[in-house]
């Protein structure tokens, strides 16, 4: 009997470890989504500016007409001519850039949401219209781990 005990004493906490290491993988999941959608937002509000300046010089019909540029924290003065397009290379760039973040963002939200599914993980809050029309069916008997 005492042989059992120790035996299940071991056997719950190697399952408690391997919980852990789950939520590890698990959040660090969530942290890589959440950075890849941090820089997309902030690609979108550089690619807004750019557009933002763009439509602005085009309104201007002088392309030796002066203007300024920051170019890596330094205000350089230039001319509409040489920025314009400078500006509108950037701004195709960014949103290449921004195209391919979206692939990679719904690639990491198919790995997350798979890595849940595969390891039973249910998130508080997270609580869709599906999951309470589930609750009418009988509950599923599994030991996931639950994540704030």
């Amino acid at each position: 009997k005492q042989w059992y005990q120790r035996r299940v004493a071991i056997t719950a906490g190697q399952k408690r470890k391997n919980q852990e290491v789950i939520l590890q993988q698990f959040n660090k999941l969530r942290q890589e989504q959440r950075m890849v959608a941090q820089k997309m937002s902030e690609l979108k509000l550089e690619e807004s500016e750019h557009k933002l300046v763009i439509d602005a010089l085009k309104d201007v019909n002088e392309p030796t007409r002066k203007c300024y540029q920051l170019v890596g924290g330094v205000l350089m003065e230039r001319t509409v001519g040489q920025v314009q397009p400078n500006l509108e290379n950037n701004a195709s760039k960014i949103n290449t850039l921004i195209t391919t973040m979206d692939k990679t963002l719904e690639s990491k939200q198919k790995e997350l949401v798979d890595f849940k599914e595969k390891h039973g993980i249910k998130v508080r809050g997270e609580d869709s219209m599906e999951d309470k029309n589930k609750s009418d069916s009988p509950a599923p008997t599994s030991t996931g781990v639950l994540v704030n």
